[in-house]
């Protein structure tokens, strides 16, 4: 005798059932690789983030660099009701999303980093926003290291 699966669907034929749940915390590996990426889901889901373990082994400077503390005042800039706890030692950080707001900001804290590494992490949020989102940054535009797009070069992508 065989068994047959029944499953009950929500009319969509899906065969699933999901909850909305902002409570969730969205689950990635530890450590710093995609910190911009990681933080544009969760404010793309509206989902809290945890990243930890984020250079714990660095003696000299653990935790966070100067660059993407400065990427976290930026997306406090374009949001509202987001929040950021940082321990101590900046190792570790959990982030609240808010409301992307978009609207007209100056941004002159690219530490660090070229405004092209701040743009490739802006660029994904910015159609979502309740208002259009006009920055204008002041800072390194030809690419900081070869690690960072020039602004010239993002501006012939589009």
């Amino acid at each position: 005798m065989s068994k047959k699966r029944q499953h009950q669907t929500s009319g969509s034929g899906a065969g699933v059932s999901r909850k909305k749940s902002t409570k969730a915390t969205l689950k990635f590996e530890d450590g710093p690789n995609q910190f911009r990426f990681r933080l544009v889901c969760s404010l793309l889901t509206l989902k809290p983030i945890s990243i930890r373990n984020i250079r714990p082994d660095d003696i000299e400077e653990p935790g966070l660099r100067d660059h993407e503390v400065a990427f976290l005042k930026l997306l406090d800039m374009i949001t509202d009701g987001s929040s950021v706890e940082i321990n101590n030692t900046g190792t570790s950080l959990r982030f609240k999303p808010g409301l992307l707001l978009g609207g007209d900001h100056v941004f002159d804290n690219c530490e660090g980093r070229s405004i092209g590494w701040f743009m490739e992490g802006i660029l994904p949020l910015a159609p979502f926003g309740k208002e259009p989102l006009t920055i204008h940054f002041k800072g390194i535009t030809d690419g900081h290291s070869s690690k960072d797009l020039s602004v010239d070069y993002i501006q012939a992508v589009q």
